[in-house]
């Protein structure tokens, strides 16, 4: 991932490869370039431990929480259609 740090007419912000802006825009381009590292520190792939059984795996990014093992025995999003709740419209 690929990311730049740009002055703009408040500071400094920082802006993925498309050129799009990703941050809040920073007094100082040392602070741009702090959150930038923040956010790729996030992202890269760590140790984590799961949320279900408290186990410790190597977890592809912030979002990956449930280690290999827990994934397997929740095929669906872990409700299940028996247990999805119904919501019904006000509107009869």
């Amino acid at each position: 991932m690929a990311y730049s740090v740009v002055p703009t007419p408040l500071g400094w912000s920082v802006k993925n490869a498309a050129r799009e802006r990703i941050s809040p825009v920073f007094h100082s381009r040392e602070a741009a370039i702090d959150w930038a590292a923040r956010r790729i520190e996030r992202t890269v792939p760590q140790e984590r431990h799961c949320l279900a059984c408290q186990r410790p795996f190597r977890s592809a990014g912030i979002q990956n929480r449930l280690c290999p093992h827990c994934c397997s025995q929740r095929p669906d999003d872990g409700l299940g259609d028996a247990q999805r709740p119904i919501i019904k419209s006000r509107r009869t």
